[in-house]
């Protein structure tokens, strides 16, 4: 018999929207992130911005003071990506916050008001009742058909600096600086339909015949994530049960003051 477990409210995804709500809710949010890792949708996706976030919320002020004392960022708004892992698993163990790593969402079905979430772990199934449910993923996996990507892109890390006289023949290919000077990123766009093995092999394709001004750069890796990009930030399926994209939001700090300020059941 699988296991029963009754919560307030079940979080898809530990993305920085996603952290942001189960911050503010604490002991009635469960958390279910299907990989190792959190925020992905910005730190494995390479996700960059020339877009400066100051936030509001004080948790997220908080966090970007966390991410300014350990040199993740600067006053530039210019993030570290790898180093901001850490942080928010600091800040995770910091809060108490009931985040399930590896564990897959296999089926969901709202019954009687409340919604069944079937997950899979290293425990085997196991079954989750909830009053509430939010889905801060991308894909919105609770619900395929309701996500909707506008642009997508993979990103690469460079080593090096264009050619002085970029303009000419990169103009598709925005460039974004991290918060260290070796952390360049290029971000290479693809189908929105492109599954990830033909999106490799575009990037690939382009790289081996890169414009001129990207001669003098080495590749050093691709992203492990898609960069999406999605036409709404939000999207009611039913009472209770909301699909809030993370990667909606260009700044990682802005999609957690998001999440923190989000009435779940009740709307912005």
């Amino acid at each position: 018999m699988h296991q029963v477990e009754h919560v307030t409210t079940v979080i898809i995804g530990a993305s920085f929207l996603g952290l942001g709500l189960a911050s503010r809710l604490g002991p009635d949010a469960l958390v279910i992130e299907p990989s190792n890792g959190v925020g992905n949708e910005f730190i494995r996706s390479f996700k960059l911005s020339d877009r400066k976030y100051a936030p509001l919320t004080a948790s997220g002020i908080e966090l970007l003071r966390e991410l300014i004392r350990r040199n993740v960022t600067d006053g530039e708004g210019r993030l570290h990506l790898p180093g901001m892992m850490p942080v928010l698993i600091k800040h995770i163990t910091g809060q108490k916050l009931d985040v399930r790593m590896q564990t897959q969402v296999v089926e969901m079905h709202p019954r009687d008001g409340k919604f069944e979430v079937m997950c899979y772990d290293a425990s085997g199934f196991r079954r989750i009742v909830a009053d509430r449910l939010v889905d801060t993923t991308s894909r919105c996996v609770t619900k395929n058909d309701r996500g909707r990507v506008r642009a997508k892109s993979l990103n690469m890390m460079l080593l090096g600096s264009p050619g002085t006289h970029h303009s000419e023949g990169l103009s598709e290919y925005p460039i974004y600086q991290g918060h260290f000077p070796n952390e360049t990123v290029l971000k290479f766009a693809v189908d929105p339909m492109d599954d990830w093995i033909t999106a490799r092999r575009k990037l690939f394709d382009f790289w081996l015949n890169r414009p001129e001004p990207l001669r003098p750069c080495a590749f050093v890796t691709h992203a492990d994530e898609f960069d999406m990009e999605l036409d709404t930030m939000q999207a009611p399926i039913q009472p209770g049960w909301d699909w809030l994209p993370s990667a909606y939001y260009a700044n990682p700090l802005e999609a957690y003051d998001q999440g923190y300020n989000f009435e779940v059941g009740g709307g912005r």
